[in-house]
């Protein structure tokens, strides 16, 4: 503005009136063209400022341990979790109210007669009054008592070679059927060369009959096609279904691949994701899971754990990643075990939101809530809690998050 003026007294001093109103009139002009561009770069600042996580409401369980918190009711006003405890042999599965009260605990692992066997997935609520457990013994239907309320074989049962365990990355309702991610089984060499042309990502499984069918093969442009080999489960997809569009990121690949919500579930579009702070494999022209510097990437890797969507913004829970200079660092053979400690606080898991265009409007490390476990249900956003690492508390918390946009 300083220089603008100067200008102005300039030409004051050396033309005459008629070319001094021509030169202010475009000087004005220009004026303004720079206020409007700084305007306009205020108001998206102002925009990306200006989207964020509100607390809504929470919920306080009074329990000592290591829960695991697999699936919120806000109809019935349940809470599912289960105890995590690797001194026991058991799981024990816990059902409480929005007040915190438990209502009850049960085992339904081990030697019991309607025990499932091993869990393929968290259990889910079906607002019954029941849940549905995915495992080896089939799909198991209980009451909140722990009563077995049905059985139903699964169809060609294969045991996977690891499993999800985490609220919000669970089975999903379509119709009458669950959306899944499709494990890959501990037989399945996905060091072949055509392992990725052929690898179907989800399933999709029918309670009612035990089938579940494979579907969605990674796309044709996705890094996972290109030739290269990747660690197991470098492509362990993310997945949220809502309305007519299914949304899914394949494990590292920064690319959010917009699906039709039903068969044959088209591919309609892809979003890349220019996540501010991203570290990735971008896979090995060999496979080697002997090799430290491959398999090792699994630790050291960006990894997208969860997305969401919440109106017109995705919500993205990921991993960034170490630089390169960490990920030479940790596959040192003298490496002390306080580096592992100092990567934990140096990289701990992001939340990005972005708007519909995949453009970043706010990425931040969440002080209160644990980013990868958002959870969606009856249109309500909940997330767990962060523990307190060093005084141990007797409770822990869930909280109703939600999406604050500013005028």
């Amino acid at each position: 503005m300083q220089e603008l003026q100067i200008s102005l007294a300039f030409i004051n001093i050396t033309i005459n009136p008629k070319t001094m109103m021509k030169n202010c009139l475009l000087s004005l002009f220009i004026l303004l063209c720079f206020i409007s561009c700084n305007s306009k770069n205020d108001t998206t600042d102002s925009r990306r400022r200006a989207v964020t996580l509100e607390k809504l409401d929470s919920i306080r369980i009074y329990h000592l341990g290591s829960p695991i918190v697999h699936d919120i009711d806000p109809v019935s006003k349940r809470v599912l979790f289960m105890e995590n405890n690797i001194n026991s042999r058991y799981e024990e599965i816990f059902v409480t109210d929005f007040d915190g009260n438990i209502l009850a605990s049960f085992i339904k692992d081990g030697d019991t007669r309607d025990t499932y066997g091993y869990l393929l997935a968290p259990l889910v609520m079906d607002g019954e009054g029941s849940f549905m457990a995915y495992a080896l013994n089939g799909f198991m239907r209980y009451n909140f008592d722990g009563n077995l309320i049905s059985q139903l074989k699964i169809i060609d049962i294969e045991v996977p070679n690891s499993r999800r365990m985490m609220m919000g990355g669970g089975l999903q309702k379509l119709d009458d059927k669950f959306l899944y991610m499709n494990m890959v089984s501990r037989d399945i060499n996905h060091g072949a060369k055509d392992f990725f042309d052929s690898y179907h990502t989800m399933s999709l499984l029918d309670p009612n009959t035990g089938r579940r069918e494979a579907i969605i093969p990674l796309p044709k442009t996705s890094i996972f096609r290109q030739g290269k080999f990747f660690f197991n489960n470098a492509w362990q997809p993310a997945f949220y279904a809502e309305n007519d569009k299914l949304f899914i990121v394949f494990g590292l690949e920064p690319v959010i691949y917009v699906y039709e919500n039903q068969h044959p579930f088209t591919l309609l579009s892809s979003i890349p994701m220019e996540l501010p702070v991203y570290h990735y494999f971008k896979g090995a022209n060999e496979y080697n899971n002997r090799d430290v510097r491959f398999f090792g990437h699994r630790r050291s890797s960006g990894m997208i754990h969860n997305i969401k969507k919440i109106n017109d913004y995705f919500l993205i829970a990921y991993f960034p990643g170490y630089d390169v200079g960490d990920t030479e660092a940790s596959f040192s053979s003298n490496i002390q075990p306080e580096f592992w400690d100092r990567m934990r606080e140096k990289y701990p898991d992001r939340i990005a939101i972005l708007d519909a265009k995949g453009e970043v409007v706010d990425d931040f490390v969440p002080d209160e809530f644990w980013p990868r476990t958002m959870l969606m249900q009856n249109g309500e956003l909940w997330m767990l809690g962060r523990s307190n690492e060093e005084v141990e508390l007797d409770y822990f918390q869930l909280f109703k998050v939600g999406l604050k946009v500013g005028e």
